[in-house]
């Protein structure tokens, strides 16, 4: 619904309520436009919600929220390129000299900041839109993408705590705070990470990160297991017989390294594989197969 702080009714709308005789049910013309926006923006037209949240501006030219929503659309429009950096700055700029406690806006400015690298405005205004009198939490997230940008990731992990803590059940928050943790080696901490991920929701690149954590935990068992249990959602992934490959050749399991191989070669060929299977067919002592698998890897 159109922000109802900055509501304006028209004649005509006060008009049919009173005809109505229930203004809950209805819904100005105002409304129905703002609606078709965030339809608009939902659907990835950023340019013709743009067109509307103008036209909304324009009536309400005070209305700090309306003005924080078109930078969104300018700074997401693909079609806009480096002028719609331009417009989406001013926007944030205007909302925030309009509206210096409104949180929202300090974020919005903040998430642009990142994209052109201003990373030390990145973290002023992430700061600011925690510290305003209505303050927009999911600025933590963005600082913490500030802080990965600079490699500081004791302080992004922190952000990435205290947004979590805050009962935000964001997968992206939890992913990127796995990929932080794998960063610090803290590889049990990022498994737990994970889990949680794919308890909500299963994801095979999930399941690769999750194995990996196990692996570098030293306990390829249950590696092993993670991605048998990926094969089960999708036994044509290749990337997921290789790396069950490479773990079976870690505990000895070298014919059942070398079926993993061909089946990951006979859904995609490469010459890594092919390197892969000739190494372990060495082990075998199987050098004539190990030649053979080389001599493929050079012709491809």
């Amino acid at each position: 619904m159109f922000p109802s702080r900055f509501k304006v009714f028209a004649i005509g709308f006060l008009i049919t309520t009173l005809v109505l005789g229930s203004s809950g049910n209805c819904k100005s013309v105002e409304d129905f436009q703002y609606e078709r926006a965030q339809q608009l923006i939902r659907d990835g037209h950023h340019d013709q919600a743009s067109g509307i949240l103008e036209k909304l501006c324009r009536l309400h030219p005070n209305n700090a929220s309306l003005l924080v929503e078109l930078g969104q659309t300018y700074l997401n429009d693909t079609n806009e390129m480096a002028g719609g950096q331009i417009k989406s700055e001013k926007c944030f700029r205007k909302a925030i000299k309009m509206d210096p406690e409104f949180g929202k806006a300090y974020y919005h400015m903040s998430e642009w900041a990142n994209a052109q690298c201003k990373y030390d405005l990145a973290i002023q205004m992430s700061t600011k839109a925690l510290t305003v009198k209505r303050p927009d939490t999911q600025a933590y997230m963005e600082r913490a993408a500030t802080y990965s940008n600079q490699h500081k990731d004791k302080e992004a992990l922190a952000d990435l705590d205290k947004f979590i803590s805050l009962r935000k059940r964001d997968r992206k928050a939890f992913e990127r705070r796995a990929s932080i943790l794998e960063n610090l080696k803290l590889y049990e901490r990022a498994l737990a990470d994970y889990r949680v991920m794919q308890n909500e929701h299963y994801d095979d690149g999930t399941a690769f990160k999750e194995a990996r954590c196990l692996e570098k935990l030293n306990r390829q068992g249950e590696a092993i297991a993670c991605l048998n249990n990926l094969l089960k959602h999708n036994d044509d992934d290749d990337a997921a017989y290789e790396a069950r490959g490479n773990l079976l050749v870690k505990q000895g399991k070298l014919k059942e390294a070398v079926a993993d191989y061909s089946k990951a070669i006979q859904l995609l060929p490469s010459a890594t594989l092919y390197k892969e299977r000739a190494d372990t067919y060495e082990k075998m002592g199987r050098k004539d197969l190990a030649a053979r698998d080389r001599k493929e890897a050079e012709r491809l």
